[in-house]
């Protein structure tokens, strides 16, 4: 059986990516080894295989803290594994990183692929900034960088239920990916065979305070929460967070349209809003 993107990885990236692709294969196999990737490739002989194994932690980062083992196995020993089996066998890997290695805006220009990460106050953080400095000196990998997805589907890993279960919520500003954004993003860059690092977030930075306005305004429900700031948020969590601005100027100067992160969420919220009715009727 011949597929064009074999995607390991049966989580929420994984389905994501390989529901929207046509003439891909999700694979739930276990990587335990370079031999389990290989296996896989030879079973399917795809052009690109795209790893969305990781681990970020349930509920949160923090939970990399307390499992530093399992988390680099994930992070960093898999996408080895991939990496070699690629070169073995002359394919093109794609993998999933993350913004979560910067802090700040970068004066207000955002960070640029190019630039230096600075953020190092996560176990999580940490290892996908090995594995992403690794990837890159290879010619066959793309990396995506994604930062705090939000879907247009309820669920766990959506940074809008996030938002909308907790009672206090630090106002921070980031950049987000939205994923009905980013997937056709990621389409794009692979049919063009695109190779190195992309900032695969929405344009702009938006505050969480701002993603719940929005969400009130579309929906109509009050939300009752206590707005707190980056040093309160620090006395109960374990982990820092990152907290930044990526830059998407060289997907822009690519000719990739890249929407307002402002309109997106509100175009991603109205959607939500009648799934979410959709499911409960």
């Amino acid at each position: 059986m011949k597929v064009r993107y074999l995607v390991l990885g049966n989580g929420f990236f994984g389905n994501k990516l390989a529901n929207y692709l046509e003439g891909s294969f999700l694979s739930k196999a276990r990587i335990n080894s370079v031999r389990d990737v290989e296996s896989e490739i030879q079973k399917f002989d795809p052009k690109f295989v795209i790893n969305c194994v990781g681990k970020t932690g349930r509920p949160n980062v923090d939970w990399c803290e307390d499992h530093k083992l399992e988390t680099a196995q994930s992070n960093i020993t898999v996408p080895l594994h991939i990496l070699e089996a690629c070169q073995k066998l002359n394919k093109k890997m794609v993998h999933l990183s993350t913004g979560c290695i910067y802090e700040g805006d970068n004066g207000g220009k955002g960070f640029s692929e190019e630039d230096e990460p600075n953020f190092y106050g996560s176990y999580y953080s940490r290892t996908k900034l090995i594995i992403e400095k690794i990837l890159k000196e290879y010619d066959n990998v793309l990396q995506l960088r994604l930062r705090m997805p939000m879907d247009d589907i309820p669920g766990e890993r959506n940074i809008l239920d996030k938002l909308l279960k907790y009672n206090k919520v630090a106002n921070l500003r980031n950049s987000i990916t939205v994923l009905g954004d980013f997937l056709p993003i990621a389409k794009r860059l692979m049919d063009r065979d695109e190779m190195g690092i992309f900032n695969t977030t929405n344009k702009g930075a938006i505050t969480n305070k701002e993603i719940l306005d929005t969400y009130e305004e579309v929906t109509g429900e009050k939300k009752n929460y206590e707005l707190i700031d980056q040093k309160e948020l620090e006395k109960f969590t374990k982990a820092r967070r990152s907290v930044c601005v990526i830059s998407v100027k060289k997907l822009e100067d690519k000719g990739i349209k890249v929407r307002d992160v402002k309109e997106a969420v509100r175009d991603c919220i109205q959607r939500y809003n009648k799934n979410r009715l959709a499911s409960e009727s």
